[in-house]
């Protein structure tokens, strides 16, 4: 009986220690980890040998430096060996992303305060690509409807030739590449015309002809053509092509050319065509004139021309020709004008007020018009008779009034807006050689009955004269060189 109760004694005591031993393991674990939740799972020399420690603690029976607990410790050593390695790894890590987040928010701001850019893209390059002239004019129509204005010249000028005082020219260039020619330029008509390619006239054979061929801007028409001049007529067929003058270009311009030029008139004359720079009205087929294309198409800003003709029968002392401005102070001395209106828009009319000879009035108000195409003056009749008599020239079968170049000739005056625009005596007499060898002076007033007088070049050499078609009126400023 008493050794039953010791066996039950062991027993309980055996049961006793186990039951400790197992409580202390399990309290030593929850320990451990506890502390490193709150450490941030960090792992520390001290946590892996109390882990050791515990696992040694609770196998106390056995032997606490056996060959096993030494491989444990050296395992717990290289783990934290390994954990540490991995913790600097991170720190690294994050230490280069943080810089690299602050290098990129730097360059963010100094991007920003200074306005700079740093994106680059590449622009394509075509190798051996030939500029041509077609695509400037391309460009520069494009720019001009994207920013809404004109690359065009807004003013030109061409020089005048003149000759003997009887025809005064310039150059214009028709068609693409350019054909020049020399042509008169005309303030009594509106139509463009120049010689064609297929006229047999002996006129034509001795100027330059247009060929439609040889231009690439060239459109047919078909349309003939005829105009009557009071010293000659052309006819011919109607053509639209690029024109250009005084460096001004109009596009799609119609013209004439010839098939026929008869008479002698043309035959000696210096020019290829005639240029027509009146009003629309007149215009033979209702073409609109080149200056009146020039302005629609805003070639020139200011629709208007001026005229300003030399004297001395000088290729050199021609004058010029102004488009798109009044810049004659270099023939006038200045940008004054008298200005008078236009009467009727047709041919450039106005009302001349009064005409004087000397101290005598010849001709109260009457109609009056500038023609650059006519070299002497026309006179009516009546006011014909009145000039003869004061000049005392000697008047002529075929309309001329002669006279001795010595003769002492009285100004002539006449009344245009309110102010009086003075010719000097000498000034309207003309030097011409007879068929028989003579020199002797005419008059420069020609008889032409029930007309209007005309005021032609032998006019405008001493008055430049300003063709307004905005505001439909002549302006007339005085040389002040010698003619």
């Amino acid at each position: 009986m008493r050794c039953r109760i010791l066996v039950l004694c062991a027993l309980i005591c055996l049961f006793v220690i186990l039951t400790e031993a197992r409580q202390r393991k399990v309290s030593s674990r929850s320990g451990s980890r506890s502390l490193a939740a709150r450490n941030g799972n960090r792992i520390h020399r001290s946590n892996v040998r109390q882990r050791s420690g515990n696992r040694l603690s609770a196998r106390s029976s056995r032997s606490a430096r056996s060959p096993r607990s030494k491989n444990l410790k050296k395992r717990g050593l290289n783990a934290g060996k390994k954990n540490r390695r991995r913790r600097n790894l991170a720190k690294k890590k994050e230490g280069r992303r943080k810089r690299n987040a602050a290098n990129r928010k730097s360059k963010a701001k100094s991007s920003s305060s200074s306005g700079a850019s740093f994106a680059t893209l590449p622009l394509d390059f075509q190798q051996n690509f030939v500029r041509t002239t077609d695509d400037l004019r391309s460009e520069k129509v494009f720019l001009a409807s994207r920013y809404g204005f004109s690359f065009a010249k807004t003013s030109g000028s061409a020089r005048l030739r003149n000759r003997a005082n009887m025809e005064y020219t310039c150059k214009l260039s028709i068609g693409t590449p350019k054909q020049k020619f020399t042509i008169l330029p005309d303030t009594g008509s509106s139509n463009l015309w120049v010689t064609g390619p297929h006229c047999r006239s002996k006129a034509c054979q001795k100027h330059k002809r247009y060929r439609p061929k040889k231009s690439s801007t060239y459109i047919k028409d078909g349309e003939k053509f005829g105009i009557l001049y009071g010293s000659g007529s052309v006819a011919g067929v109607l053509a639209n092509d690029t024109v250009s003058i005084a460096g001004l270009t109009v596009t799609n311009q119609t013209f004439a050319m010839t098939t026929k030029e008869p008479g002698s008139v043309f035959t000696t004359a210096s020019f290829d065509g005639i240029l027509g720079m009146g009003y629309t009205s007149i215009s033979v087929d209702g073409v609109t004139p080149l200056v009146q294309n020039m302005c629609a198409q805003d070639v020139i800003s200011s629709c208007r021309f001026a005229i300003c003709m030399k004297g001395g029968g000088s290729s050199s002392r021609g004058g010029a020709i102004f488009f798109g401005n009044s810049s004659t102070s270099a023939y006038s001395g200045s940008h004054s004008y008298t200005y008078t209106p236009v009467t009727k828009k047709g041919y450039w009319q106005f009302e001349l007020q009064a005409l004087y000879v000397g101290g005598t009035k010849v001709s109260g108000a009457v109609q009056a018009i500038v023609d650059s195409g006519t070299s002497l003056m026309t006179a009516p009749t009546a006011i014909y008779k009145k000039i003869n008599k004061i000049l005392g020239c000697k008047e002529t079968s075929s309309g001329e009034c002669w006279m001795k170049c010595s003769s002492d000739v009285p100004d002539v005056t006449l009344v245009i807006g309110g102010k009086k625009l003075v010719l000097m005596g000498k000034k309207i007499m003309v030097r011409v050689q007879t068929s028989k060898g003579k020199t002797i002076c005419v008059s420069v007033f020609i008889e032409v009955p029930d007309e209007p007088l005309i005021l032609g070049d032998a006019f405008i050499r001493h008055y430049c004269t300003i063709f307004d078609f905005t505001n439909n009126r002549l302006g007339f400023a005085a040389t002040t060189y010698k003619t």
